[in-house]
């Protein structure tokens, strides 16, 4: 529908009636209102492939907007809706999911590079388990999470479906496999540092030490 750049729009933040304490980003521009759909660091090409994904194929209304080293793809909202509307993956904010997945991939390895494939193997077993309990998506079976722990967090056409509620139970899981793994959480440190990668790193911190799960990665 539209690409635009940051001095065309204005960028809100109203508050998610699902979630008290969390704010969600609303694009505004020439009087119609648009919520955040996915967020792509410097990939341009990512980003235009879904933006013309939902225009052309699936006929959203949709923002491309264009912003220095960020592009991020909007669809059309109405404000009211938001009161009604069932809680998305997007409401935790793409870069939220992204960022657990870059934890969650940084523990994975560690244990293997510490403690053998044998011990790796037994991590998988036990987060499928939880996973499979906990009705995640990608977690039909070890192939399923397998490729999970081996896609690239950065690309979010890619990632995992997963609300804010999953990513608080992700996070306190993880956390609680992997202290009895080690036997303490020296793998914390390593973990955090992985969200380096992540363009929103700062932004996603700041979320992990604001909710329940995310404050025992400090």
């Amino acid at each position: 529908m539209f690409i635009l750049k940051r001095q065309d729009v204005e960028i809100i933040n109203v508050q998610n009636p699902q979630n008290k304490d969390q704010q969600i980003p609303i694009l505004q521009y020439q009087g119609q209102t648009f919520r955040l759909l996915n967020m792509f660091g410097d990939n341009r090409d990512e980003a235009l492939a879904l933006w013309r994904d939902l225009t052309d194929n699936k006929g959203k209304a949709c923002v491309l907007l264009e912003e220095p080293q960020r592009f991020s793809v909007w669809g059309r909202v109405k404000l009211d809706q938001l009161h009604t509307a069932p809680t998305q993956s997007s409401s935790a904010g793409t870069h939220l999911v992204q960022g657990c997945l870059l934890i969650l991939q940084a523990v994975y390895i560690e244990v293997e590079d510490l403690l053998g494939v044998r011990q790796a193997g037994s991590f998988k077993q036990d987060l499928l388990k939880f996973m499979q309990q906990g009705k995640f998506a990608q977690s039909e079976n070890i192939a399923a999470l397998e490729e999970v722990l081996s896609i690239n967090p950065l690309n979010s056409v890619q990632i995992p479906n997963w609300d804010e509620s999953k990513l608080q139970l992700l996070l306190g899981e993880v956390h609680r496999l992997a202290s009895s793994y080690f036997g303490n959480n020296s793998f914390v440190d390593s973990a955090i540092e992985a969200l380096n990668e992540l363009p929103e790193a700062s932004s996603v911190t700041a979320w992990l030490t604001k909710t329940p799960k995310g404050k025992l990665w400090k």
